[in-house]
């Protein structure tokens, strides 16, 4: 089960307390911890943290991908009993391997589920973090992908306890549902890289640097979605795989790297590393040097779509009477 590909939305570029449009320098580490900054700075960023609806979203994400490193790593979660584990080794003498029995966890099961649907509610969280957009918008388009990739590992959780043999109907259909969320999963991720592309404001150590934690967490996380894309066709062209291959744990472990750097870059959005050097060196202000990126266009309805109309329609009526009054106006004028 992959991790979330979170993306940031528009961000406010009339925000001055944003670290992009830092306009302060300092020249050492010690001269910006001074307690006068430390007195204005601090209480501005926590408010801002407070009210922010991407750190509520990327807390939830790091405690999935916490929950999935437990699983795949609590020997009580992968050891299976020894009788099983005869009933195995005589198995592979007497029947084909597609026909051997799949070992299955039941309470691991239950816990998948579980996170299937907290992957549901993350990929919510992420597209309520968008503000000023309305819901027919094409930059939602990956977030609705989100929302179908999770819904199809939901479904495939919910068949984990009818597995029964490697080449077994639900074992195979739960191989082609979870191939089908990671084709969905990639093209989510390509759409998130064009918007973030597109809208994402770029300084010094902000946008397409190793700098940036938003970048590194992109890359830890594509590269999650592309060994869960090969992990899941690896599974389909050979099931007996099913049960030895862990690339997926690997994928698991760059998934939870990938959301502790975007708890880092949410942090960092918030100013809270006011006192850290831009781009290695100190004297520098971002909002001095900045890049000016084009805003995805909006498309779909509006998103208010009843006082749209009304006003409309208010419109009409006010041009309808001052034609009536233009109209009186000429009728006393020909009089006089």
């Amino acid at each position: 089960m992959p991790v979330n590909f979170p993306v940031k939305a528009d961000e406010d570029a009339n925000d001055l307390t944003a670290p992009y449009n830092e306009l302060e320098t300092f020249d050492s580490i010690w001269d910006a911890l001074r307690w006068k900054h430390l007195r204005k700075r601090v209480p501005i960023c926590f408010k801002k943290t407070l009210y922010n609806r991407y750190m509520i979203a990327n807390l939830v994400y790091l405690g999935y991908t916490i929950a999935l490193l437990v699983i795949d790593f609590y020997p009580g979660f992968n050891s299976n009993s020894s009788d099983t584990s005869i009933t195995m080794e005589e198995s592979n003498y007497t029947i084909s391997i597609l026909d051997q029995p799949v070992i299955m966890n039941e309470y691991v099961n239950r816990l998948y589920i579980g996170l299937a649907a907290v992957n549901i509610l993350v990929a919510f969280l992420y597209i309520i973090a968008w503000r000023g957009r309305s819901w027919f918008d094409v930059v939602l388009i990956p977030e609705y992908l989100n929302h179908i990739q999770a819904g199809l590992y939901l479904w495939s959780s919910l068949w984990y306890s009818k597995q029964t043999t490697l080449g077994g109907y639900y074992t195979m259909a739960v191989h082609r549902i979870e191939l089908a969320a990671s084709c969905t999963e990639i093209c989510a991720a390509i759409g998130w890289m064009l918007s973030w592309y597109m809208t994402y404001t770029r300084t010094i150590g902000r946008g397409f640097t190793f700098d940036d934690p938003d970048t590194m967490g992109y890359l830890t996380t594509t590269s999650n979605t592309l060994m869960y894309l090969v992990y899941n066709i690896q599974l389909n062209i050979y099931p007996e795989q099913y049960g030895t291959n862990q690339i997926y744990v690997y994928a698991d472990v760059l998934g939870f790297i990938g959301s502790v750097y975007y708890i880092l870059g949410t942090l960092r959005d918030e100013n809270w590393f006011w006192f850290l050097p831009l781009a290695g060196q100190y004297g520098i202000a971002a909002g001095r040097i900045h890049i000016e990126t084009r805003v995805l266009p909006q498309f779909g309805r509006h998103e208010i779509l009843i006082t749209n109309l009304c006003r409309r329609r208010k419109e009409k009526i006010k041009d309808n009477k001052e034609n009536e009054n233009n109209m009186n106006m000429d009728i006393i004028t020909e009089y006089f």
